[in-house]
């Protein structure tokens, strides 16, 4: 009696091995779908008020190109350098050992970098319009302490062979309510937005002279966009084509 008990419970347990395979065979699978954050499908998040990483394609410098130490911000109007018996930041006081060279146009947010071509030869890098540096600080979702920079035009730095260019980049700003880059800032490489309003600002200021004397102006259109949610209107269009 006990050897057809089991005999029949050993056939139970095949019939049932064999429907679960055909049921999983019959099955069509269904990949996962990647998560996607919410705020990397926004493309305003990271700018003005709004949280979130700037979205983008992120850019890589060349392999040869390195960057010594960190990005540093600055302030307007003032050198890189500070008063070392006056300064209270968090990082150590940092003597420049030659002179910064400007480049580009921008209002808030000033940029010190040094770039090291390891190549034999001289080469000229470029920083593409569009793309974004990002406070250190500024982590995932949160808004970060020191606005955003915004690099509007190309930027072509020539760096001489096995050498290192002393970099001073303007950029604007894509915060109105947060800090200017100073001393105690440390900045690192974001993303080329695909912001549309800031691509368009972009593609029209590709093909231009830098416009010197207009960063104010220009800024102001940049905050209708990033702080204020507005788009581009037609005036600012037309302001931005008439420009040499």
């Amino acid at each position: 009696m006990k050897r057809k008990s089991y005999l029949l419970f050993a056939i139970l347990i095949a019939v049932g091995v064999i429907y679960s395979s055909c049921k999983k065979e019959t099955a069509s699978p269904q990949p996962d779908k990647p998560y996607v954050p919410v705020h990397q499908q926004n493309t305003a998040a990271g700018l003005g008020t709004t949280h979130g990483f700037p979205t983008g394609t992120q850019y890589s410098l060349p392999s040869y190109i390195h960057i010594i130490g960190s990005i540093r911000g600055g302030i307007l109007g003032k050198s890189y350098d500070v008063d070392k018996d006056k300064y209270q930041g968090y990082f150590p006081y940092v003597q420049s050992e030659k002179s910064w060279t400007d480049y580009g146009t921008g209002t808030y947010i000033n940029l010190y970098i040094k770039f090291y071509n390891s190549l034999a030869t001289g080469v000229t890098l470029t920083i593409p319009g569009g793309l974004i540096f990002c406070d250190s600080l500024d982590i995932i979702d949160s808004i970060g302490i020191y606005q955003k920079g915004y690099i509007m035009q190309a930027v072509n730095i020539p760096i001489a062979a096995q050498d290192t260019a002393f970099a001073h980049i303007l950029a604007y700003c894509l915060n109105l309510h947060l800090s200017p880059s100073n001393y105690n800032s440390v900045y690192y490489i974001g993303p080329i937005t695909n912001n549309p309003e800031l691509n368009q600002i972009t593609t029209i200021m590709a093909p231009k002279q830098y416009p010197y004397g207009q960063e104010g102006s220009i800024q102001s259109i940049i905050w209708n966009v990033t702080d204020y949610g507005l788009t581009l209107d037609s005036a600012n269009i037309a302001y931005l084509n008439s420009l040499p």
